[in-house]
């Protein structure tokens, strides 16, 4: 079974979120993929089954304006 992620999210709580390579995308309320950094969050443990990403208001590192990675479908998400 695959570990559950989510992200807490400021404005949207605690939603859907996948980790791919380096890049963070989290399905909104909306349907809006949403697509963040690792530096950006902070990670933490969630109920023992998951991981939880955190917002950390650390800027993007230099040179990701450039990032191409492709987000994963939106199915892909589950439920949070």
């Amino acid at each position: 079974m695959p570990q559950r992620e989510v992200l807490s999210h400021p404005s949207f709580g605690h939603i859907p979120a996948k980790k791919v390579l380096d890049c963070i995308f989290a399905l909104s309320p909306e349907g809006n993929i949403l697509h963040h950094h690792i530096e950006e969050v902070s990670q933490s443990i969630l109920d023992n089954d998951g991981v939880l990403y955190a917002l950390n208001g650390q800027p993007p590192a230099p040179g990701r304006e450039r990032c191409r990675i492709i987000p994963p479908f939106v199915r892909e998400f589950g439920a949070a």
